[in-house]
């Protein structure tokens, strides 16, 4: 039986792109960067938000009212690296996260984002995001 390496490495490729930690808040936060960084879907990273994250998504939805973005907008193109979870053991952990984002026609930069999650009934949810620079390496 021959194989074709061009459709075992793209079934790898989606394969590895729709996977998550297993860790459900690691998970959660994820999910909340794929919607609101990677895809601009507002109402996607609404549903996994709260509080003052939510807020901020409602804020961002009413200042992008009557603004088109389609297909033939650009959009840069942003990664994400996990960097680390703290208080782990707390009701209200913090993930940190390294975007990396490389607008079309433009240097490329990378932003650090800080997520806190909250328990909310029964699942996490994201409390709250910050965007910063990095710190610079010594």
């Amino acid at each position: 039986m021959r194989r074709h390496p061009t459709l075992t490495s793209l079934a790898a490729l989606l394969l590895v792109a729709g996977c998550h930690s297993s860790d459900p808040r690691q998970a959660i936060a994820e999910r909340f960067i794929d919607a609101l960084f990677i895809k601009i879907d507002q109402p996607a990273a609404r549903e996994l938000a709260t509080g003052l994250a939510a807020s901020k998504i409602d804020e961002e939805t009413r200042l992008k009212a009557g603004q088109a973005i389609d297909e033939s907008t650009r959009q840069p193109s942003i990664h994400y690296t996990f960097i680390q979870l703290g208080g782990a053991r707390e009701e209200s952990p913090s993930l940190v996260y390294d975007l990396h984002v490389s607008p079309d026609g433009a240097d490329s930069f990378t932003r650090r984002l800080i997520l806190t999650l909250r328990q909310d009934a029964a699942s996490w949810k994201v409390a709250n995001y910050t965007l910063e620079s990095p710190p610079v390496p010594e």
